[in-house]
């Protein structure tokens, strides 16, 4: 073997090596543990728990989760920053609710006159742990009520929602 055809072979080599880590890397990265994981609304109502109920969709797998349900709080957002309601409440209800069957909570956001870009979340008190959703709302119609998903908590009042939009207001409740 020639001087050159063995340096291209090593080159070769190098570079199937270097393909082959990056592959094994990417690989890693998608699939192993660090990758999100999405349990099912079965799964939840199966066993409750941070793994098998965080960030799942109340509404997957025939609403099972949406059985056995109620609202803990709901009230007017009262802006903690505000530029165009003069401290007034913003035309949104923020709600949290609760699945008894699925031992979690998530936040809802409802327009009351509302239109624009708004983001609804739900945290967990414990561990700060939090799921949130972001879209256009308009005042009715299809998108006049966001949601997120699941966060699982041992009881109903172990977490809160707060609704916020892009610029102009945003707050958890009457006084926060």
């Amino acid at each position: 073997m020639s001087r050159n055809s063995a340096a291209v072979t090593r080159q070769k080599r190098a570079l199937t090596l270097a393909l082959s880590a990056g592959l094994v890397l990417a690989g890693q990265l998608a699939f192993g543990p660090g990758a999100a994981y999405a349990a099912s609304a079965s799964a939840c109502a199966a066993n409750p728990s941070k793994n098998n109920c965080d960030h799942v969709d109340p509404t997957d797998g025939n609403r099972v989760c949406m059985r056995n349900t109620w609202e803990v709080s709901g009230y007017p957002v009262v802006p903690k920053y505000d530029v165009n309601y003069g401290g007034k409440p913003v035309p949104v209800r923020v709600e949290l609710w609760w699945s008894e069957t699925c031992k979690s909570n998530w936040a809802r956001v409802v327009s009351t006159g509302y239109s624009g870009r708004a983001e609804v979340s739900v945290w967990r008190k414990s561990d700060g742990k939090a799921d949130q959703y972001t879209h256009d709302m308009t005042a009715s119609g299809t998108w006049s009520a966001l949601y997120t998903n699941l966060m699982y908590a041992a009881s109903p009042d172990q977490a809160d929602a707060c609704a916020q939009d892009q610029s102009t207001w945003g707050g958890c409740g009457p006084y926060k």
